[in-house]
């Protein structure tokens, strides 16, 4: 029990600074509280100043003009215009994940989002390859028969056909070059043309990669900034050119074969979810970091009360990467749905007919609260995971790296 609370003790001290004691053997507490107040009071400084040389890799600072190189994701079920202007006036990178947004509606968001921020933020959009859709695709007979079963228990009448759920990409992508939004992200690749028409817009694009060659790849489709996704980040994996199987490559490792392949800043995604993590990044190389699972902790988040209530009781084991929830390899909490349709040994419907089929179970389970039939995205730093606002968090993150970085510089 005492090795757990020294533990405990660590991981409060790396999310508050104010708890700097546990960074320091007990022989120099008083000198250490006397540096964190200093520290402090100097990140507040250069806060109220706008000044950011406070981190060791200004690259993706410049580029995209933020304060701090901290990137909320882009989660597309749990992002809304508040989380995304919080995040940006606190002076990271705010993102909204727009693939299931119509046109009209992204439009009315990105004002919103201008209506609360004046700052940088991202829009995050799946590329155009993903819209990809067969009307003729059926569910297998096991797959219909679970479906049908659920259905019936829930009263929610027959099954639906599929349909497509995502875009259309052109239209989306038409409203971000419109509203000259600051920074759009793609998922699952980007094509040249995309970029090329987001960067004589004047946006910078970002994209995910989960191996070198993707980096590459990415790199030579003109990409700003790539962003590095470690296997163990929570949602769709970004995996574009192989098995994803083949590309559940850790953040440790992951990052720095990016780094030393591409010429552009590289973003480490994946487990981050505290100061160390940060500065862990740093590192390796990255210019900053993409956290997803430690901003759902945060009430602007639109994260449903079980989903909520998951998270808080999930550890890393409990997530895991399926093609269950979707027909695209996702990581999330296991429940229910997926243990079932994982259980049916049977080939899966196409993305996104896969997601569509479980649409009226989804909005059911919603309406009931029920985690079992939820898409519960999350990654395996779940376990981290704390409920904070925005600003707190964020605060408590800067400063906790700023002491780390000083904590280790100084030996």
């Amino acid at each position: 029990m005492e090795g757990i609370a020294r533990h405990r003790a660590w991981r409060r001290t790396c999310a508050a600074p104010r708890v700097e004691e546990n960074l320091r053997g007990t022989a120099d507490r008083e000198s250490g509280r006397a540096a964190m107040r200093a520290s402090q009071n100097a990140s507040a400084s250069r806060t109220r100043q706008g000044q950011t040389d406070m981190w060791p890799d200004r690259k993706l600072l410049d580029l995209l003009e933020i304060e701090h190189p901290i990137i909320q994701a882009p989660m597309a079920s749990a992002t809304n215009p508040v989380i995304v202007a919080a995040v940006s006036n606190a002076g990271g990178l705010g993102s909204f994940g727009a693939a299931g947004t119509p046109s009209p509606k992204l439009r009315e968001t990105i004002k919103a989002i201008r209506e609360r921020t004046d700052r940088p933020f991202n829009i995050n959009l799946f590329s155009a390859h993903t819209e990809e859709f067969d009307r003729d695709a059926r569910p297998g007979p096991r797959l219909a028969k679970q479906l049908a079963a659920y259905h019936a228990e829930f009263g929610l009448g027959a099954v639906p056909a599929p349909e497509p759920m995502f875009g259309p990409f052109d239209g989306q992508l038409e409203v971000l070059i419109e509203e000259r939004v600051p920074v759009v992200s793609f998922h699952f690749g980007a094509d040249a043309a995309a970029v090329g028409k987001v960067h004589a817009a004047g946006a910078k694009v970002l994209c995910s990669a989960t191996t070198v060659d993707e980096a590459k790849t990415l790199e030579r489709a003109g990409v700003a900034a790539i962003i590095a996704q470690g296997g163990e980040a929570g949602g769709h994996r970004g995996t574009f050119s192989i098995d994803y199987q083949r590309a559940l490559i850790g953040t440790m490792a992951l990052v720095p074969q990016v780094v030393d392949a591409v010429d552009v800043p590289v973003i480490a995604a994946g487990g981050v979810m505290d100061a160390r993590g940060i500065v862990a990044c740093f590192a390796l190389g990255a210019s900053a970091v993409q956290m997803g699972t430690a901003f759902l902790g945060c009430p602007e988040m639109s994260v449903l009360d079980a989903w909520r209530a998951s998270l808080r009781n999930a550890a890393a084991e409990d997530t895991k990467v399926t093609k269950a929830v979707s027909g695209r390899p996702a990581r999330a909490i296991r429940n229910r749905y997926i243990e079932g349709v994982e259980g049916l040994q049977e080939p899966l419907l196409p993305y996104p007919a896969q997601y569509s089929v479980s649409r009226a179970l989804r909005k059911s389970a919603a309406e009931r609260n029920d985690s079992g039939f939820m898409s519960m995205w999350a990654g395996q730093g779940v376990g981290l995971m704390r409920d904070q606002p925005v600003d707190d968090f964020m605060r408590d993150l800067v400063d906790a790296a700023q002491i780390l970085m000083a904590r280790l510089g100084s030996r």
